[in-house]
């Protein structure tokens, strides 16, 4: 083969290779633009809330009555019960030279009788008494209940609903004709009775002054956390408060609740108060009270000094059936209510100066632009298209409800397309 022949067989060859060399090219490239490996979502509505969890410190309208350190007290209202004006709602004993053991043994049976007397008068009350079948319903209800107060760890529940189940017991022994509610009524009035007469001592009788609520017990907090000073305390009194010991309670029989309105003092940082005005109302969730929910208004706020957070006074006129005023409680509150389509971190772009994501139209990529309300652990809250239409029109258009989000994909840009 001579030299001419030869460079023509090279050239030839080296036309075959190119060509080979584009095809590949351009089989690769075509790949590439029908390619199907990309992840998209679609764009969908959320809520987003702020909690905020902090303490609350209550202020009540308290009088502490006192009476004698060495004398049982038999009580004539239920704790926490309605008193009217000029009746008598105790009644105590008071005997010289009573030995404190036998002062509290008898203040205890004391108190289990009259903790039975009630749960019979539930028992046989008409919410109560139905029928076998709905009774033994509403105890076993009842039972469970404990058994998830016990097993939540709200234990300020237990209590009452305890009396609850007893009072279903009580009331399931009536129904069966086991036993007569009103002979055993009398039957422990008559114990209690025989109990105080074999005591003695002076009697000393209790007479409300005016129509109010009382109370048994008392904390020894009924003097620190002033309610006449909570409108006019500042932040160094209010922490004073919750780092001061309890007084003595010795001697008290029972405190009178003298006003239905009542505070709840919570420590804020100034992020926290921000949330809040004054003289607006806003829900609380109460935990340890078995999540109650309860309307409180904010009176005012006091500004933090010496490094410590801020205090928020609220007012409230609520007192639901069988609420705790534990002195210091555990409360939550949404704050903030964000709604707006979630765009995961990796989906946001940058196009022409604008903020976005590019979508996945009719197996075309588009693009759509995004105004960032919040960002959060791995996404974005973005305005929806009916907010982000009051903003005007831009380069592009606005994300849109169930647009696909392409959150992961090669080589993006406007107009490639997939199959």
């Amino acid at each position: 083969m001579d030299r001419t022949k030869a460079r023509n067989f090279a050239l030839r060859c080296s036309v075959v290779l190119l060509a080979i060399g584009i095809m590949v090219y351009v089989i690769h490239y075509c790949l590439g633009q029908f390619s199907t490996t990309l992840s998209t979502l679609p764009a969908q509505e959320i809520t987003d809330y702020t909690i905020l969890n902090t303490q609350a410190y209550v202020f009540r309208d308290e009088q502490v009555i006192m009476g004698s350190t060495d004398a049982p007290v038999h009580y004539l209202f239920r704790d926490g019960e309605r008193v009217p004006s000029d009746a008598i709602y105790a009644v105590s004993y008071p005997r010289a030279g009573a030995d404190a053991q036998e002062i509290a043994a008898l203040q205890q049976r004391l108190d289990q009788i009259g903790e039975q007397i009630e749960l019979l008068e539930d028992s046989k009350s008409g919410s109560m008494i139905t029928s076998l079948k709905e009774n033994q319903a509403a105890l076993v209800q009842s039972y469970y209940q404990v058994l998830g107060d016990l097993a939540a760890g709200t234990y300020s529940q237990v209590l009452p609903e305890s009396k609850n189940l007893l009072s279903y017991m009580s009331a399931y022994g009536m129904l069966a004709e086991k036993y007569n509610s009103a002979q055993m009524i009398a039957s422990l009035g008559l114990q209690r009775k025989a109990l105080l007469e074999a005591w003695g001592g002076t009697q000393t009788r209790w007479v409300a002054d005016h129509g109010t609520n009382f109370a048994h017990k008392c904390d020894g907090y009924e003097s620190v956390f002033d309610y006449e000073s909570v409108m006019s305390m500042t932040t160094n009194e209010f922490y004073a408060m919750t780092e001061a010991s309890p007084a003595s309670t010795s001697g008290a029989i029972g405190k009178m609740i003298n006003s239905h309105v009542w505070y709840a003092a919570m420590p804020m940082n100034e992020d926290q108060a921000d949330y809040f005005t004054e003289g607006d109302t806003y829900t609380f969730t109460f935990v340890d009270n078995d999540d109650k929910q309860l309307s409180l208004t904010l009176e005012r706020k006091i500004e933090s000094t010496d490094k410590r957070d801020g205090v928020l006074v609220f007012s409230c006129m609520q007192t639901p059936e069988d609420f705790s005023f534990l002195r210091t409680q555990r409360v939550r509150s949404v704050v903030r209510e964000l709604t707006g389509y979630r765009v995961p971190i990796e989906a946001l772009r940058e196009h022409e100066g604008e903020k976005g994501v590019y979508i996945l139209e009719d197996s075309s990529v588009e693009f759509r632009r995004v105004s960032i309300v919040r960002e959060e652990v791995g996404y974005y809250i973005v305005q929806t298209y009916e907010q982000d239409a009051a903003a005007g029109s831009g380069k592009a258009e606005y994300l849109r409800r169930n647009d696909l989000i392409i959150t992961a994909g090669r080589d993006l840009y406007i107009g490639k397309m997939y199959g």
